[in-house]
């Protein structure tokens, strides 16, 4: 005997109940084949027995609780059998098991457990918080840090500019009475006139090309971590 079979004889015997109680059983006993997979029929079959002595245990539960009550949600004596069969046997193979009708529904996580991930989230903000603000303050640190050093450095260029011209026209004005100091004014304004164009250099390589380096860079190790996760 297979499934069809078995479900076909089954309906024919309970033509005397009630369409709606009859749809009932037979998709409870449907879901039971289900549930098995198609590779344990036969397991579950035995279980239940021959397709009379299913259809008599429906009518003595209906005809116990009345004909107005939910079948699916009574414990019958077929019910009783699956479990013995699965005590005796093991589960059905291949790690299926089987469902009864008071743990058919979807499981639910227990009130205790959701309680105590919720005391566990509570009691660890803080330090989840704290060490997020860290992080962040960590970065904006750096970032502050590295756009305080370009500014720092454009302003040395721009003292030292300064400083060029300064000098360069004090030289200008000593050479008539000290020719020699004139001209060690003159030429250390020139020394910071060079050293301002180096720092001016240094300030734009570091604001035009070192800083889109170093953003595309930290672009392109979030892109791989992306990447990694998708795969």
């Amino acid at each position: 005997m297979n499934r069809t079979d078995f479900m076909n004889q089954l309906e024919s015997l309970l033509q005397s109940i009630s369409s709606t109680e009859r749809e009932e059983a037979m998709q409870y006993y449907n879901d039971y084949f289900d549930d098995a997979g198609a590779e344990n029929e036969q397991e579950v079959i035995e279980a239940l027995g021959n397709p009379a002595r299913v259809a008599e245990n429906i009518k003595r539960d209906l005809l116990g609780n009345g004909e107005n009550g939910t079948w699916g949600r009574r414990a019958k004596a077929s019910d009783r059998a699956l479990a013995e069969y699965q005590g005796e046997n093991g589960s059905w193979g291949k790690g299926n098991t089987v469902v009864t009708s008071t743990s058919r529904g979807k499981a639910e996580m227990p009130v205790w457990l959701v309680v105590l991930i919720v005391i566990l989230l509570v009691c660890a903000s803080p330090a989840l918080l704290g060490i997020v603000a860290g992080l962040a303050g960590v970065l904006i640190g750096l970032i502050a840090g590295w756009f305080s050093m370009i500014l720092g450095v454009g302003s040395a260029a721009l003292v030292l500019f300064v400083m060029l011209f300064v000098l360069i026209v004090v030289g200008c004005m000593c050479i008539a009475w000290d020719p020699l100091v004139g001209v060690a004014l003159m030429g250390g304004g020139l020394i910071c006139g060079g050293l301002g164009i180096l720092f001016m250099m240094l300030t734009v390589a570091m604001g035009s090309i070192a800083t889109p380096a170093i953003c595309k860079w930290v672009a392109g190790l979030f892109k791989k971590k992306a990447e990694k996760k998708e795969k």
